[in-house]
């Protein structure tokens, strides 16, 4: 491989969240955590000499989106998602969630309803809350270690008078769903009949395996008079500490009432530093992008294997995108508190619980595999040997993950 995603980025003495909410334990074993969602190796060496040439220039003033911006853009939507858009539909602005926020004060009013579909992010329900807007969960149904949406549910959920706007979340964190076109279709066509906004979080959009494809949801028949698109180099770039995302809205009205809102919210001038990273990450970061995903997929195979070979019991839900592995416990017969106190006190295997996901999440994981092999390799080690004493296991050879 050309780059290295062995090495193990140092994040001690950084004030790293991901870090710094490490259990002492883990850290003391020589662990690290699989909570979040960023990597644990650094991200691009074209972004790294950007932000070096940047800060060695020394000047770190207001920055406005200039044709170099805009054109990396546009080539890296072509070139990597198929998606062919106009400079116009472009909004910049501080982030994801906060223009889910902005998106849910301009096409909604305190009470009005917002639909997602957990197990999802727990974040959409908080931003939601904190609007003074109401959850409406359309719960996603599961059926031998895949996931569905529930039309049925999701249109009766449409057609209640209050709600206003979906919040779809594709590729799909964390059961790490790819939503197919037909899937996307049915969603547009709904979408369209009820008069709903649809707000579709596609920051994992590049992160894809086993020759899916993140179908843009604008790109879906009937879906640009209603859809709100979320780009940024925060997955793929492993770019989550800049709060930054390049919203994409073909509707005028929809933008122009967008953007009135992202004005009210205040918006100056992009980060300087962010600049310089989106155009070197768009404009020559893709070979990097190829090979983490290579490794990862690697990753991932690792530890489907693992489970089938010596914990037959643990299921894991069919992974297509995002470097999330969403792991089903149930068959131990563990409560909640039970399987998180095995495996972070007994393994010193530190994952994010299920039920923070929402309804559908209980006796599940999320793992986070954009990590060196080693660490991998290690965890799954100590976690074998912990099922093991418990007699979780089927069969065991020591000394091998494998």
């Amino acid at each position: 491989m050309k780059y290295d995603f062995d090495t193990l980025a140092d994040r001690a003495n950084s004030g790293n969240m991901k870090y710094l909410e490490t259990p002492d334990a883990v850290l003391q074993a020589g662990g690290v955590s699989y909570c979040g969602a960023e990597m644990d190796f650094k991200t691009a060496p074209v972004i790294i000499a950007a932000l070096k040439k940047k800060a060695e220039n020394g000047l770190y003033g207001y920055t406005i989106p200039d044709d170099d911006y805009w054109n990396a853009i546009l080539h890296w939507m072509k070139t990597r998602r198929d998606f062919e858009i106009s400079k116009d539909w472009i909004v910049p602005t501080y982030g994801t969630l906060q223009s889910i926020a902005a998106a849910i004060r301009a096409f909604s009013v305190e009470g009005d309803g917002v639909v997602i579909q957990p197990p999802v992010y727990l974040l959409y329900s908080k931003v939601i809350e904190r609007n003074q807007r109401s959850v409406v969960n359309n719960p996603l149904i599961y059926e031998a270690g895949s996931y569905r949406m529930d039309f049925a549910g999701l249109e009766r959920a449409f057609a209640q008078k209050q709600t206003k706007i979906m919040i779809l979340c594709n590729p799909h964190n964390p059961i790490g769903k790819v939503w197919d076109e037909e899937t996307l279709a049915k969603v547009a066509k709904l979408a369209n009949q009820y008069g709903i906004l649809v707000i579709s979080d596609e920051i994992f959009a590049e992160i894809v395996f086993d020759h899916h494809h993140t179908v843009p949801y604008m790109k879906v028949p009937g879906a640009e008079q209603h859809a709100i698109v979320a780009t940024s180099l925060g997955k793929v770039f492993n770019f989550t500490g800049f709060a930054h995302s390049n919203i994409i809205i073909a509707s005028e009205p929809i933008r122009k009432l967008f953007v009135k809102q992202r004005e009210v919210d205040h918006y100056g001038s992009i980060n300087p530093f962010l600049r310089a990273a989106l155009v070197a990450a768009y404009e020559q970061g893709g070979d990097w992008v190829d090979e983490m995903l290579a490794y990862v997929n690697v990753n991932v195979n690792l530890v489907k294997d693992f489970f089938k070979k010596h914990l037959p019991k643990v299921n894991i839900a069919e992974l297509q995108g995002t470097y999330l592995i969403w792991i089903d416990w149930n068959g131990l017969g563990l409560n909640e508190d039970e399987l998180i106190g095995f495996l972070k006190g007994e393994a010193l295997l530190d994952m994010d619980r299920g039920s923070l996901f929402g309804e559908g999440g209980e006796g599940f994981t999320r793992m986070n595999l954009a990590t060196p092999r080693k660490q991998l390799e290690e965890s799954l080690e100590r976690l074998l040997h912990a099922a093991d004493r418990r007699g979780f296991t089927t069969s065991i050879q020591r000394g091998s993950v494998i």
